[in-house]
């Protein structure tokens, strides 16, 4: 369960009037609720997280597929995988955030990494360890996150509205999990 931390701190970046909905899945794993606060997320700035869900069953790890959508006057813009962010499929989510600290991603992944193992162990003292997934609920309120100074690139295709849809899929069985979509809005700090 813990690593529903990671799955919101990499897809919800910002928010404002955010939205959360469920889309699928069987459930063994239930991502019942998110938030996160300001209305306006900053980076470099601080948020609020909070999330309340489940783990059903014991499970080893997970993939997960993420497509991330930009909001524009013309409709919608699938974001392409821009060094680990945007559109993108991530293997194992088990070792997620020893590779994003590891590899830095886009200049971010280091600081984003320690961060997002911070909000983990402050919820059941595990930072360092996200795996096997076994039955529990998690309920986390309000919980602080600094998000980093994004790198030029990423700085320029930050400030928008998106639709971000997470698809988590057993490993073992390739069966989907779960299936949520969040809106949220985003700006780049001046």
């Amino acid at each position: 369960m813990k690593f529903l931390a990671v799955i919101l701190a990499v897809c919800v970046v910002g928010s404002s009037a955010f939205s959360f909905r469920r889309c699928g899945g069987n459930n063994d794993l239930d991502v019942i609720s998110a938030n996160v606060r300001p209305a306006l997320i900053s980076f470099p700035g601080r948020s609020s997280v909070s999330f309340a869900g489940k783990v059903t069953r014991s499970f080893s790890d997970l993939d997960l597929k993420l497509e991330v959508f930009l909001k524009s006057a013309v409709g919608e813009v699938k974001i392409p995988c821009l060094f680990n962010f945007g559109s993108c499929n991530y293997d194992r989510m088990c070792s997620i955030l020893d590779r994003m600290e590891r590899e830095n991603w886009a200049g971010v992944g280091t600081q984003l990494s320690r961060e997002i193992r911070k909000l983990i162990d402050s919820v059941d003292g595990a930072g360092d360890r996200l795996c096997p997934f076994t039955p529990a609920e998690v309920n986390v309120s309000n919980r602080a996150i600094d998000l980093p100074r994004l790198p030029p690139l990423l700085a320029t295709i930050a400030s928008g509205r998106y639709r971000v849809r997470a698809q988590l899929i057993n490993r073992d069985s390739n069966r989907l999990m779960s299936c949520f979509e969040i809106e949220f809005e985003m700006r780049k700090a001046d």
